[in-house]
């Protein structure tokens, strides 16, 4: 059948391609599916969902299974949307259709046909064959739409559409798998509903055990929604708990812009709280954020004195092998042959690595990006991956778990027996397909309980290594070329690897270790660097910067201090406008001469100017320091000096007998407000 066209099958796709074609925006830029799919501005998108959906099915008719399509962006901004396949066990596309894709989305009009037949041909599609697809979108105001562009593609090329409006990416990963695989819908799971029995239940069955005092007077557990689609799921979610676990949803999407501000992406990589969340007005409480399409989730919280604690995906995964590596040890499965490890990226912080091995925890590295920490953790019989950013699970192989349940019958050890049911109990509650910010959620909270522990309990089995990160602009990010095997390796341009490697040696004595990765959705270049100190850290990352834009073709001015970086909480009118770098100079009149400080004192993380502030909110440049900001744990801060410098040099001031510019010594994790 490999020498048949779609045409003579599905005559009607000539023409409904000449309906949406490629963007005149994109020009000769060609979109590339990276590690989250096709992400791009809402408005060029619409040829690429019409065409997705057409190999949807395709793939579909491959695998004789159903195959997903999401519609979301995850955490970028509103203005922007996006596109994934999901392949039929729930897992990311397989990375020779990605290829594909990227051809089909690329093609010109005129040659979209070719394509399609050329991919029949490379894996003899039988087109007689029945394609299904299941499409679902986030809140985005666009995704209704491209939606509708990719349910037409399906369908004119002969497919079965079965569209579930609003959901998180992965449900959708879950209904995927559970239609696909009769195995693994134990109880009637593979729908929206069975969705949230099937966690709920999971969830009482590993908190079963322990006084039910534990769950009644703990603290509710307020979940930050970041104005997405998670918001609408979480509602169901915590109808289905009861009084098992109390949530406090806040922001939804009728309460604000998607991701702005709030979310997982912005807490974890700013290091500060949604912008909602205050220290006066919730010190004690227990959040978690979600991203927009609720894959990701970080826990934070103010504690008693009001510092601000984040407790991001590497926390996390320290806290579920932990659990997972005594339970295998309960059952002597070690014995048996059983492998288990703990899968990271570069991006976990150097103690949370420490931690596990002194546990005595397998741990490996994966190149960043679920899809490789997916792959990598599918090598052990269970593991546990993670990024920092929260996107992770655990999975288990099909054989660990059918000699699970063939011993939950001949076990007679009363300990060894619990610690089955708790293993099998875990399987049920995590998403084994992908990173599910739900699922997550709850394993959290089940374990928490079963320690007894609260969050400032779980935040202390380590103190991270001062870290900073930070992306630098650049005309083409392709011009990177990493280790195939070891994505912190630069192997291209070389003049950017050996000034990269003579900047690391300045570090060696001070743990230093630094990399920088090319992003897989936008031509930005991020630097993530660590050392002892957090100022160690901030100037390492800010060499690596300056590095990249000057050998990698970066894009507006040379980073001069995390000052200037939008990713790094910026300045804040009414604590809620962000006013962008580059605004500085019209409002010279509130940031004391901004452009002479920079010349007397270099453009380095150490001299950043301090916004002056009188008395009845105005600026000032006159009457002493006077500086006022919200400091790093969240306590508004008024500087008292007479001596005017306006200066803060890392750890150290022109100031030494000042609290305020002493507890500043992260300047760059601020938030300035007048």
């Amino acid at each position: 059948m490999s020498n048949v066209s779609v045409l003579d099958k599905t005559p009607r796709v000539a023409e409904e391609i000449t309906k949406y074609p490629r963007s005149d925006r994109l020009g000769s830029r060609e979109l590339s599916y990276g590690t989250a799919g096709f992400r791009e501005d809402a408005g060029l998108l619409m040829s690429t969902c019409h065409r997705m959906g057409m190999l949807a099915v395709l793939r579909s008719k491959n695998m004789g299974k159903i195959v997903g399509v999401m519609i979301t962006a995850s955490h970028n901004e509103v203005s922007d949307n996006g596109l994934k396949l999901i392949d039929p066990k729930g897992d990311m596309l397989s990375e020779k259709w990605e290829t594909y894709a990227m051809q089909l989305a690329n093609a010109a009009q005129d040659k979209v046909v070719e394509v399609l037949d050329s991919i029949v041909a490379a894996e003899k599609i039988d087109l007689d064959q029945t394609g299904n697809v299941f499409i679902a979108k986030d809140t985005r105001p666009s995704s209704e739409h491209l939606v509708e562009l990719a349910r037409e593609g399906a369908l004119v090329i002969g497919g079965n559409v079965l569209d579930f409006g609003l959901q998180t990416t992965p449900q959708l990963h879950h209904l995927v798998r559970m239609w696909n695989y009769e195995q693994y819908n134990k109880g009637d799971w593979a729908s929206e509903v069975g969705y949230y029995n099937m966690l709920s239940d999971a969830f009482k069955q590993l908190t079963a055990t322990h006084d039910s005092k534990r769950l009644e007077t703990r603290l509710p557990l307020y979940v930050d929604c970041a104005h997405g689609v998670g918001a609408l799921q979480v509602v169901k979610l915590a109808k289905d708990l009861g009084d098992s676990l109390r949530l406090e949803i806040v922001n939804t999407p009728s309460d604000g812009e998607l991701n702005l501000q709030c979310g997982a992406e912005h807490v974890e990589k700013s290091r500060q709280p949604p912008s909602n969340m205050s220290r006066d007005n919730d010190r004690g409480k227990r959040y978690c954020s979600m991203d927009g399409d609720g894959d990701r989730i970080v826990f934070h919280y103010f504690d008693d004195e009001g510092t601000w604690h984040l407790l991001d995906g590497n926390k996390i995964a320290c806290l579920f092998a932990e659990f997972l590596s005594e339970k295998l040890h309960i059952l002597d499965l070690e014995q048996e042959g059983i492998t288990f490890g703990c899968v990271m990226t570069a991006y976990a912080n150097g103690a949370a690595t420490q931690y596990l091995q002194a546990l005595g925890i397998n741990v490996v590295q994966a190149k960043t990006g679920v899809k490789y920490c997916h792959e990598k953790a599918s090598q052990f019989d269970m593991a546990v991956y993670f990024e920092a950013n929260g996107h992770g699970t655990v999975v288990f192989k099909d054989a660990l778990l059918d000699k699970l349940h063939k011993w939950e019958n001949t076990l007679h050890d009363e300990r060894k027996k619990l610690a089955l049911s708790q293993l099998l109990a875990a399987s049920q509650l995590v998403n084994q397909a992908t990173g599910d910010a739900m699922c997550d959620l709850l394993f959290v909270e089940a374990l928490l309980v079963q320690k007894n522990w609260s969050i400032s309990d779980w935040d202390a089995v380590y103190n991270d290594l001062p870290s900073r990160q930070t992306k630098v602009k650049v005309a083409d990010r392709s011009v990177i070329k990493l280790a195939e095997e070891d994505d912190t390796q630069v192997l291209a341009p070389e003049e950017l690897r050996s000034a990269l490697d003579s900047a690391l040696q300045e570090y060696a004595n001070k743990r230093g270790r630094a990399f920088v990765r090319p992003s897989g959705t936008e031509d930005v270049v991020r630097v993530y660097a660590e050392a002892d100190t957090q100022e160690d850290a901030d100037a390492l990352a800010l060499q690596f910067a300056k590095l990249v834009h000057q050998h990698c073709g970066g894009v507006d001015e040379e980073p001069a201090s995390f000052f200037n970086d939008h990713q790094q909480p910026s300045l804040q009118f009414n604590q809620q406008q962000r006013v962008p770098p580059r605004s500085f100079e019209e409002h010279d009149q509130k940031t004391l001469l901004y452009q002479q400080q920079q010349q007397a004192y270099g453009n380095t993380p150490s001299a950043i100017p301090v916004v002056y502030v009188d008395g009845d909110g105005s600026a000032t440049k006159n009457n002493g320091c006077n500086a006022s900001f919200v400091a790093p744990n969240g306590e508004t801060k008024s500087c008292s000096s007479s001596k005017g410098s306006g200066i803060l040099k890392g750890r150290y001031s022109d100031h030494p007998n000042c609290d305020v510019c002493e507890m500043a010594f992260d300047i760059t994790y601020r938030r300035h407000q007048w």
